[in-house]
């Protein structure tokens, strides 16, 4: 372990926490706080921090706690309702999306191979910041949806750089055919198990629920062995941590006339929002901030991508919200949150670039566009809640 891992965090954590006053009274999101945090300190302001493999390997463990505390506060209920719609949104943003941002990289005069891959890039929205975006929404029906929407987002994600992987990069072409069926039927088996034990809660629910360390423990090895079963299938490991709490969260619907199961999740949430407030949420976000690197950026190529990113999710997602619900401001509220782009992306851009199919002036440019989306995201859902007030 690198000897300055621990005065990185300190540092991280300390800058983020006094930034957050601030950027609060300005009634912004504390992620702003968060990545300005990182920038600040990062190699091309300060550069008293740098982005070891240990800070992104504990900051993505802190994601795996979000989307598993996501997954245990979400209604399944509404989710269930909405399961057609949710479907239709996540795949109508990434269609929109990656449309509009192909023909206007073609429009500027880039290659056919280059439009492709870096609309197909651009075209995914990530999970992770979707729920660090409407974590304290209060709209159950906000929640479902874009979070619904967002893991809809990555299967369309796996499917499609699937094909880019064995086109461009010469991966085998069936895994494909083995990916996406394997997928469905593991997330279905995982919603089909839920059932069984809410109907049954004294099987599994009352079993754990009476001790709040046996609950606690269960809770975690669920999160990551089902984070594992679905990355070793081809899929983002978030997705196994939000069905985890998905399924722990269920527990409040069996019949419990005593609420112990109802007692052991509350208790649970409450601690395990503060640790997400206090610690995992402002690593991670700082993180990202250290990823910025302003130099060596194609303007015009960075402001064109962003107005398309942002605009088509937007109008993708927040067309058939709208359509579902006929609320304006829902829709808005679903398509702000869906703008947002993951860290994952510079993995995959890392590739492309060591590949030689884009260069460093289009590496850094997607690479700011997508941290831009996540800046962007809570600003305008505050925006958008404020206008709809």
């Amino acid at each position: 372990m690198d000897q300055h891992f621990i005065a990185y965090i300190v540092l991280l954590l300390a800058l983020a926490k006094l930034l957050e006053k601030p950027v609060e009274k300005a009634k912004l999101s504390p992620i702003v706080a968060h990545i300005v945090a990182g920038l600040i300190l990062g190699s091309h302001i300060l550069g008293w921090v740098k982005p070891l493999p240990e800070l992104e390997a504990i900051s993505y463990f802190g994601l795996l706690l979000l989307m598993f505390y996501t997954g245990m506060t979400t209604n399944f209920g509404e989710l269930k309702r909405l399961s057609l719609w949710i479907i239709a949104t996540g795949l109508c943003g990434v269609v929109v999306t990656f449309a509009m941002i192909f023909y206007v990289m073609l429009a500027l005069g880039y290659s056919l191979t280059k439009s492709l891959i870096i609309a197909i890039l651009l075209s995914n929205t990530a999970t992770e910041t979707v729920a660090a975006v409407i974590v304290r929404s209060r709209n159950e029906i906000v929640r479902s949806i874009a979070i619904g929407a967002s893991v809809v987002d990555d299967i369309a994600a796996v499917v499609v750089l699937s094909m880019v992987s064995s086109s461009f990069l010469g991966e085998n072409p069936l895994s494909i055919a083995y990916t996406l069926p394997m997928s469905i039927v593991v997330l279905m088996l995982i919603i089909l198990l839920s059932e069984v034990l809410v109907r049954n809660p004294r099987i599994f629910y009352y079993r754990i629920a009476s001790n709040q360390t046996v609950f606690a423990s269960v809770s975690m090895i669920l999160m990551t062995g089902f984070a594992l079963l679905v990355k070793v299938l081809g899929l983002n490991e978030l997705i196994g941590a939000y069905l985890a709490g998905l399924l722990i969260g269920r527990g409040r619907e069996g019949h419990d006339p005593l609420l112990i199961t109802e007692t052991a999740i509350v208790d649970f949430l409450n601690q395990l929002k503060v640790f997400l407030e206090a610690f995992a949420l402002p690593l991670f976000f700082t993180y990202v901030g250290l990823l910025i690197a302003p130099t060596h950026v194609d303007l015009q190529l960075f402001v064109v991508l962003l107005l398309t990113a942002v605009a088509g999710k937007i109008i993708g997602c927040g067309f058939v919200t709208y359509l579902a619900t006929r609320n304006r401001a829902i829709a808005l509220s679903v398509g702000t949150a869906m703008i947002s782009r993951g860290i994952l992306e510079t993995a995959l851009l890392k590739i492309l670039l060591d590949a030689g199919l884009i260069d460093s002036v289009d590496y850094t440019s997607v690479l700011l566009v997508a941290i831009t989306t996540i800046i962007l995201s809570p600003i305008l859902r505050k925006l958008v809640e404020s206008v709809a007030v």
